[in-house]
């Protein structure tokens, strides 16, 4: 069975587990993220908006570098 055509190297990604990764770990950073910055807002007294624009913003920059790490990019 030298032939198979379902088998494949284990580093190899499949392009559904790779885009559910990229979905998760965007979602999963902007709302992380957003919600500490949030919290930040109400403790810190910062103006309504910016700890949630921050956190957002740093959330997706840390998703990002994640995916690409783990994708090897």
């Amino acid at each position: 069975m030298a032939d198979d055509p379902h088998s494949h190297k284990s580093d190899e990604h499949s392009s559904d587990g790779v885009a559910g990764a990229v979905v998760g770990y965007l979602l999963a950073g902007i709302l992380v993220w957003g919600g500490l910055g949030w919290l930040a807002e109400r403790f810190l007294g910062l103006p309504a908006g910016i700890g949630v624009a921050v956190g957002m913003m740093l959330g997706a920059a840390g998703a990002i570098y994640l995916i690409m790490k783990r994708l090897s990019a």
